[in-house]
């Protein structure tokens, strides 16, 4: 499983990210991830976003796997809940993105 995050807005319109291959982490760190992102279903949802929101992080999180790569998209407002724990860790291995 490979997945792509970018987080880009706020105040300051900084962009971070991280590509993560669960083949090429540590064995205990790619099962971690796999297990964020089935327990997040993030392979199942929507991407959301709240109008007229300011100043609002928005995420762009791709997974690929054997089945596809679906990519959805939230901010800081719509994001599920139960997505939270592999945000927090996507934010964790995310570096800064040059501007575009």
């Amino acid at each position: 499983m490979k997945v792509k995050f970018s987080q880009s807005g706020g105040y300051a319109g900084l962009r971070r990210g991280c590509e993560l291959d669960t083949d090429s982490l540590p064995a205990d760190e790619g099962a971690k991830l796999q297990s964020l992102v089935e327990q997040s279903g993030i392979l199942q949802a929507q991407s959301r976003h709240v109008p007229h929101a300011r100043d609002l992080f928005n995420y762009n999180i791709t997974v690929e796997t054997n089945e596809g790569a679906p990519t959805v998209s939230f901010d800081d407002l719509s994001l599920p809940e139960n997505a939270q724990p592999l945000l927090e860790y996507l934010q964790s291995c995310a570096k800064p993105l040059p501007l575009r």
